[in-house]
């Protein structure tokens, strides 16, 4: 349950119009453990969406915006403004995550509240 609590934070994220470091574009996911998974697609164009699985369920989705802020090559922060969600539970709001760039560009670490979730890059956005 703590797995779907975490998910649910980090899909309510998102926020304004920046364009996104090409290296954080793409198709990713998520395995929080427990059977959820979080699907997430990050557009060049400022756009994102994401889609939480429990038990192989939507139980969550969400679209929005994101305004990104690098500190450097491989991390800085990124800001995810949902405007679209459906959820079975929990409050959908705006989120403030540090992100890091590892192994080559293929596994994104996001972090929230001492929380961090590790994506791995999928093969097709």
């Amino acid at each position: 349950m703590r797995a779907l609590v975490i998910a649910t934070l980090f899909v309510t994220a998102s926020a304004g119009a920046a364009l996104a470091d090409s290296a954080v574009v793409g198709a990713w996911k998520a395995d929080l453990g427990d059977n959820v998974t979080i699907n997430m697609t990050v557009d060049p164009n400022g756009a994102w969406s994401s889609e939480t699985e429990q038990h192989s369920k939507a139980v969550r989705q969400m679209k929005g915006t994101y305004t990104q802020k690098q500190s450097n090559d491989h991390a800085g922060v990124i800001v995810f403004t949902p405007t679209q969600a459906t959820a079975k539970s929990g409050k959908v709001q705006k989120e403030t995550d540090h992100y890091e760039l590892a192994k080559d560009g293929n596994e994104l670490r996001l972090t929230t509240g001492g929380d961090t979730m590790v994506f791995e890059k999928q093969s097709k956005p």
